[in-house]
């Protein structure tokens, strides 16, 4: 890992590399290794130091993230008070409320350790539906299956 953090600091890291980590996220298992090459072309690569805000709440959202390295915690802020939302590892993405809906951020995302993110912006999600409408509009169905089943189980925990 510490090469591709080393890539990340001293030029633009090649992306093809980390297709197979890719590939086991949630988000991209079920795209072909041609879609998700082509999705790559789209993507970005950040590097976060601990105790970096990826983002806060309240900001204008404009990209999704996958954890490739690192932790991130995801937190409110309620009457003054920090709530702690989620500790996401290895494999977890956030912030897809970004790619669909243009709202600000609901909460603030933090890395607590060093942290290799890949990121898909919004403008990069248009240009690829754009340019290939299957893949973007898979990807967006995708998205959309993953945010109705998280409001879901949103609504039990309420609920109980």
């Amino acid at each position: 890992m510490e090469v591709l953090h080393n890539e990340m600091l001293f030029g633009k890291q090649d992306l093809s590399k980390l297709k197979p980590r890719l590939h086991e996220s949630v988000l991209f298992h079920t795209l072909s290794d041609k879609e998700l090459e082509t999705v790559i072309k789209y993507a970005q690569s950040r590097s976060f130091n601990a105790g970096d805000h990826v983002f806060f709440e309240g900001d204008k959202g404009s990209a999704l993230f996958i954890i490739l390295k690192g932790t991130v915690e995801i937190v409110r802020h309620d009457n003054g008070r920090r709530v702690h939302i989620a500790t996401l590892n290895k494999g977890a993405f956030f912030g897809e409320l970004a790619l669909v809906y243009d709202t600000p951020r609901t909460a603030t995302a933090l890395a607590i350790e060093d942290t290799l993110l890949v990121c898909l912006f919004k403008h990069d999600l248009e240009q690829l539906v754009k340019h290939y409408p299957v893949l973007g509009n898979k990807i967006q169905a995708i998205l959309k299956q993953i945010i109705e089943k998280r409001v879901s189980e949103i609504v039990k925990k309420v609920s109980k």
